[in-house]
């Protein structure tokens, strides 16, 4: 049986070849994965992780594509996306369950009619929930980690265990999760506290609202840099005078530079390459090195 075949056995959801990464982006870039699995449960993750150990197959999980730039050349192996199941979110007491597929936003609105603080901070940020704890995401109102009690994962040869905070290694917009690619977030338990839900409810939309007034609307990753210690990376951007450069389809916004947009059917390579001039022009003027937030993922 051919390797498809076999990924059809064991997964209930799509299975395809040379699937185009584009429509799983939210910058609408991105190559063909050589295989894509949609797995349905747990069990039907581990079975699958353990026929890529057992084949030795290269593999990576997608979420919601928001911070990821996939290379016009694809991706090799296996992408998995998570499916519906694990997009559920349970309230338990003053404990939340919620399935790494669920968005984020959608959790901190559950929390808010359970009059539940602690999302806030979070809540406003596009991505799923599995995607916010990789890469640690928040605001300066709060981050995931500062809620996050346990963390469920499978594991690179389809063992499912459940990781305490102190095991998730978090700090500013990181996470083990980052690093050791041998765990897939399947779940995760937040432990909240009692809270005002009317007034939490307002707070978030007010921030959302505020952010789709001053931020870029359009094909983006969101912040294409991370902040640099007691620096903003946009602050930076705008001083070495990059808003508006433009590579192909690829735009430094003039709302935000920390948004390099997807503006006329760019390609990856188009946000690359302008992203690394940005780069070197900060790095010129400022002498700052600005680090990527967004992963580039694929062959480069």
């Amino acid at each position: 049986m051919s390797v498809i075949d076999d990924l059809k056995l064991i997964a209930t959801g799509r299975v395809t070849e040379s699937e185009p990464m584009a429509g799983y982006t939210t910058l609408g870039v991105g190559g063909p994965a050589d295989y894509f699995v949609e797995v349905s449960n747990e069990d039907e993750l581990s079975a699958l992780m353990l026929y890529i150990s057992r084949h030795e197959i290269p593999w990576m999980v997608i979420g919601d594509g928001a911070n990821l730039l996939v290379s016009d050349r694809g991706i090799r192996g296996i992408v998995i996306k998570l499916g519906e199941q694990f997009s559920s979110i349970e309230v338990q007491g003053r404990q939340i369950v919620a399935g790494s597929a669920a968005r984020i936003s959608r959790v901190a609105d559950i929390a808010a009619k359970n009059n539940l603080s602690g999302l806030e901070g979070v809540g406003t940020v596009p991505g799923s929930v599995g995607g916010a704890i990789v890469m640690n995401a928040g605001t300066h109102r709060g981050y995931i980690d500062e809620v996050t009690d346990s963390v469920r994962v499978v594991t690179d040869t389809g063992e499912k265990k459940t990781l305490q905070r102190a095991k998730c290694g978090f700090s500013y917009r990181n996470s083990r999760f980052q690093y050791d690619k041998s765990l897939i977030i399947t779940y995760a338990s937040f432990k909240m506290k009692t809270g005002d839900g009317e007034a939490i409810a307002q707070h978030l939309e007010g921030v959302r609202k505020h952010r789709a007034d001053t931020q870029p609307q359009g094909k983006s990753a969101g912040c294409f840099f991370k902040n640099p210690t007691g620096l903003s990376a946009g602050g930076l951007i705008d001083g070495a005078g990059c808003k508006g450069m433009r590579e192909g389809g690829a735009v430094v916004s003039e709302i935000h530079g920390n948004f390099i947009m997807n503006a006329h059917n760019a390609t990856a390579s188009d946000l690359y390459t302008l992203a690394e001039k940005v780069k070197k022009l900060v790095k010129d003027i400022h002498g700052v090195d600005l680090e990527y937030e967004v992963r580039l993922v694929g062959e480069w």
